[in-house]
């Protein structure tokens, strides 16, 4: 159970108790801090070499100079580049484009390739979101050729950072505030510094100063997709963001992808984009070109809206098609890699992988098997590229820095942060490389983290499971990465239970103080738990509002069954 301290928020005597239990267990000191109003936001200027990167771009606005996107293929580039595009547009600025690399062709970052094909495109001005720190060749071909580059980004840099003409990243400067933003959030405060410097420039007396507000939208998104640390700051941009897409003030491309994803737009929360509005975004970056992404997201245009939306939801139905196959290609692998029961990495790689998915192959093994994955897919000739995915207490980025250490030359190149990272190396290597990552673990990693302790928010009496409180805990959010889904733990009893699809288990449950029996279900059981006839059920659970033909009522999602 997540510890509470019973002095928070006493003075809050109005705020249900399981609320006041749930918000203290995650250190929020009074209710004000759950007051998410975008005056608490910090100050853009406080973030190292935003004001310079402003001034750059301001320059460039007022010259008319072409300026270019550069954007990462995942869901977050996507978003931080819509941004950018949208906000400069906004601001009166029409010479912008932008381009995004294609994965499998030109692989992460400002890759050699894709610098010549940006000098074919004559920008004035590159500016990198959410990628671009490890982009070393990529930007010193785009400064020999004359360009200005501003990079901004969120990922962990190197020791040595790369050629721009300035560099907007708070991870990459101890001093800096915002290391827990995403790419778009860090585009987002530099476009607020843009506006700051165009008043200051007397532009706005000739052309409309936006509320740039409005592309709070774009960055609810990316923050979720990108799924870091929801901190007071994040929870401010996602709240706000949020609420402009339930009011309908976002564009047509992403109400269409609310509106496929079957989603009710007048409730949609943070998991609702996490795990049904995302994917759309980002399958088109694992299998296709993530610039429709992009261009769905920028859609003012109902009917192009949704042809861009639908293209993107059979991209998505095609990767679900590829990720099922793959997760039980790897799943087969298991038993293997189980039989070494101090094994501390899952490291997994099939010839016809599609690199596009290895990420998501590599969470589900994550979560099943609570310690750190790889999976890699073949990429060109005699590599091999791997996705990888953490659990809390082992930095995966550092332990792929400590690996390029302790074997220089092994890993030809990795980039990423705690929970995520990506790495490309010889497949010859890839033994070696496993072994040599198994011995960095068990150098440094603490057992402990490798315990998958469940956290919950305690049990419920059975008179206090009611959609009230489901309302109340949603709208206590937004949830996500280091600030929880509220979940308990309770023992029910089976009333009646169903296999749905071979492989959802669906429950009747009852528990003293009760009045009618509530709904549960389990997704993507277990072939043994399909197969069990329950009489008694321990599960930690939420409460979610389940909405059925205009009527709501509660419905417990079940996330373990102990």
């Amino acid at each position: 159970m997540r510890e509470c301290n019973p002095q928070l928020l006493a003075q809050d005597v109005n705020l249900h108790p399981v609320v006041k239990r749930v918000l203290s267990a995650r250190d929020i000191q009074s209710f004000d801090d759950t007051c998410y109003s975008l005056d608490k936001l910090f100050n853009p200027d406080t973030i190292k070499h935003v004001n310079a990167a402003a001034d750059r771009i301001a320059l460039h606005i007022m010259r008319g100079s072409r300026i270019l996107i550069f954007g990462d293929y995942d869901a977050d580039g996507a978003t931080s580049t819509a941004l950018c595009v949208r906000a400069l547009r906004l601001m009166g600025h029409r010479e912008v484009q932008f381009f995004l690399p294609d994965r499998i062709i030109h692989g992460y970052g400002v890759s050699h390739s894709v610098a010549e094909n940006l000098i074919q495109l004559k920008p004035e001005l590159v500016i990198t979101v959410d990628t671009g720190i490890a982009s070393f060749d990529g930007l010193e071909i785009l400064n020999k050729a004359g360009i200005d580059v501003i990079v901004t980004d969120h990922h962990l840099p190197a020791d040595e950072l790369p050629q721009a003409s300035v560099i907007v990243n708070p991870n990459a400067y101890v001093e800096s505030p915002g290391k827990c933003l995403a790419g778009v959030g860090v585009a987002f405060y530099l476009m607020l510094a843009v506006r700051s410097q165009l008043r200051i420039q007397s532009w706005f007396e000739d052309h409309i100063e936006p509320n740039l507000a409005d592309c709070l939208d774009l960055v609810a998104i990316g923050t979720i997709a990108d799924l870091v640390p929801l901190d007071f700051t994040n929870r401010i941009l996602v709240n706000e963001g949020l609420k402009r897409i339930r009011a309908g003030r976002c564009s047509h491309g992403i109400r269409k992808l609310v509106e496929l994803s079957g989603r009710n737009p007048q409730r949609l929360s943070a998991q609702d984009i996490a795990f049904s509005v995302a994917p759309r975004i980002n399958a088109a970056g694992r299998l296709d070109d993530m610039s429709v992404g992009v261009q769905a997201l920028l859609s003012d245009d109902e009917t192009s809206a949704y042809e861009l939306t639908l293209a993107l939801d059979e991209i998505n139905r095609v990767r679900r098609e590829m990720q099922a196959q793959m997760t039980e290609q790897a799943l087969a692998m298991l038993p293997d890699l189980n039989t070494h029961e101090d094994k501390l990495c899952h490291v997994l790689y099939q010839s016809d992988w599609h690199e596009g998915i290895v990420g998501i192959i590599a969470s589900k093994i994550k979560d099943m098997t609570y310690r750190p994955a790889i999976s890699f897919a073949p990429s060109e000739q005699g590599f091999i590229k791997g996705s990888c995915r953490s659990i809390p207490g082992i930095h995966i980025r550092d332990m792929l820095d400590l690996v390029d250490k302790a074997e220089p030359g092994l890993i030809e190149r990795f980039g990423g942060h705690a929970m995520a990272a990506g790495l490309t190396l010889k497949k010859a290597y890839l033994d070696k490389f496993t072994a040599t990552l198994e011995r960095i673990l068990k150098q440094w990693v603490e057992i402990e983290y490798l315990n998958n302790q469940i956290e919950h928010d305690g049990e419920l009496e059975g008179q206090e499971l009611n959609l009230d409180l489901a309302f109340l805990l949603e709208e206590a959010g937004p949830w996500g990465q280091r600030f929880p889904v509220p979940s308990f733990r309770g023992l029910f009893k089976v009333r009646h239970q169903q296999v749905l699809a071979d492989r959802h288990l669906k429950f009747e449950l009852t528990l003293s103080g009760l009045k009618t029996p509530l709904d549960a279900i389990c997704f993507y059981a277990s072939k043994e738990q399909l197969k069990t006839n329950f009489e008694n059920l321990d599960i930690h659970y939420e409460l979610a509002v389940n909405e059925f033909r205009g009527q709501q009522s509660l419905q417990l999602i079940i996330r373990h069954i102990l």
